[in-house]
């Protein structure tokens, strides 16, 4: 009996697997869920496709999408400031603005992914920003021109970004650099 049942077992397991991998790589294709690409908080999720107006700084753009402008702040990354009032420009802010312009230029599509909430105190929404397969919020940090933060209770993102700063400070880029506002 015994030796009936093991091949069984190892057959039921195995279609299970098959199943198991034509569901996600299926989930993938319809862009349903994160699929086999994601980690943590790179995918899927409830979310809308617009087109970039304007770069307003390092971790802040507008997008069109629904008919209207949106402003949108990037979740789990703070960028140094760059056009704040009455606050001086920080150090590799306009850097930091610069290279969000790269990644999401005007004109661009766009896909943005929310998380708990979907706004902050100031009106914007907060969202992934992904450019194609890159999620814009990562990447800004892995330019070590953001820094990690935490808007709770957002976190789907967060464990992205952190990864990416911590490649920056191993890198010693950007904010991570040993003197990164040397003669500015």
């Amino acid at each position: 009996m015994r030796a009936v049942v093991r091949p069984l077992v190892l057959v039921v397991l195995a279609v299970a697997l098959v199943v198991g991998i034509a569901v996600v790589v299926r989930t993938t294709l319809a862009g349903d869920g994160p699929g086999i690409l994601g980690s943590g908080g790179s995918g899927g999720g409830p979310g809308e496709s617009g087109v970039v107006t304007r770069v307003v700084d390092g971790d802040t753009l507008d997008v069109r999408y629904d008919g209207r402008e949106h402003r949108v702040r990037l979740l789990n990354v703070d960028a140094p400031e760059s056009v704040r009032p009455d606050h001086p420009v920080e150090c590799l802010g306009p850097e930091a603005a610069a290279f969000l312009e790269e990644l999401a230029p005007v004109g661009s599509e766009v896909r943005l992914e929310f998380d708990v909430e979907r706004q902050d105190r100031f009106g914007r929404e907060l969202a992934a920003v992904h450019a194609g397969d890159v999620l814009v919020n990562a990447e800004l940090a892995r330019a070590g021109l953001g820094t990690v933060v935490l808007f709770e209770p957002n976190d789907r993102y967060y464990d992205d970004v952190l990864d990416a700063e911590r490649e920056a400070r191993r890198a010693g880029v950007g904010l991570h650099a040993p003197d990164p506002c040397a003669g500015g």
